[in-house]
């Protein structure tokens, strides 16, 4: 009789431990498995992370450089120019006997006239001082900059409430903008150019228009000519933007981006 009561409980306590230690076991192999998926998330995270800095950082060093080539060839252009132009009035002046004053006042005019592109130029490219501004600031001194030059009218437009962007979007969308900007200078023999700011809810809208000669969109952007392009909109998508580009020959071109606040 005892001996049947002790079998009774060991098949009682016997199927309860392996059911205990197949529970801890199943407890312990899911604590593993979701700490190995935890660590792999983390650590796909900051992959991830790091190679959007790294992108963006190569991003920033690739407008930098298309803005100091468009820059120095401003620099070749305009006030290579002035100088140039007040050094063959000095030699005149000097060979001169007459003290002509309108000349020397269209010298000093001249030289003045550098001097301003130079500095304007030099706040362009810092970033620095792009930090000290707001996005609108920052585009309308470079709006102000090409049109001291008198060949092209700029205009900027600002609908609802300024809202601030977080600081390394607003660079590279300053950055962007001066792209376009200087695409429009090269390319698009502009005499008008428009900006406009459309301030959301959620999120900025940049118009830039110009009315130039404009070009065949799909082709433009397809081809190496339209690299210029690609570099907008893969820039934009890269701060969780869009660029949409729309051309028509003739009548100019439109450059919508939209960015998210954060």
């Amino acid at each position: 009789m005892q001996n049947d009561q002790d079998r009774e409980i060991l098949f009682v306590i016997i199927p309860s431990i392996i059911i205990f230690f197949a529970l801890s076991s199943a407890i312990v192999f899911l604590m593993l498995y979701f700490q190995k998926r935890k660590f792999q998330y983390v650590k796909e995270k900051n992959e991830r992370e790091k190679q959007f800095a790294e992108q963006l950082l190569q991003s920033r060093l690739e407008m930098q450089e298309q803005t100091f080539d468009s820059i120095s060839q401003e620099i070749h252009d305009n006030v290579g120019q002035l100088l140039s132009l007040s050094r063959l009035q000095l030699s005149i002046a000097e060979q001169s006997e007459m003290n002509d004053k309108g000349l020397l006042a269209d010298i000093k005019g001249n030289i003045g006239n550098a001097l301003t592109d130079l500095r304007d130029i030099a706040k362009s490219l810092s970033t620095s001082r792009i930090q000290q501004l707001t996005l609108i600031q920052a585009v309308e001194q470079e709006l102000q900059r090409i049109g001291r030059s008198g060949t092209i009218n700029c205009s900027v437009e600002v609908s609802g409430n300024e809202q601030a962007i977080a600081e390394q979007k607003k660079i590279i969308t300053f950055r962007i903008v001066q792209e376009s900007l200087q695409n429009i200078l090269k390319h698009a023999a502009a005499t008008n150019i428009a900006v406009g700011f459309e301030f959301l809810n959620e999120q900025l809208n940049i118009s830039i228009a110009d009315d130039g000669m404009g070009f065949s969109t799909d082709e433009n952007i397809k081809a190496e000519s339209g690299l210029g392009l690609q570099n907008i909109i893969k820039r934009s998508e890269l701060i969780m933007g869009k660029a949409t580009i729309s051309s028509t020959i003739n009548l100019g071109t439109k450059i919508i981006l939209t960015i998210p606040y954060v």
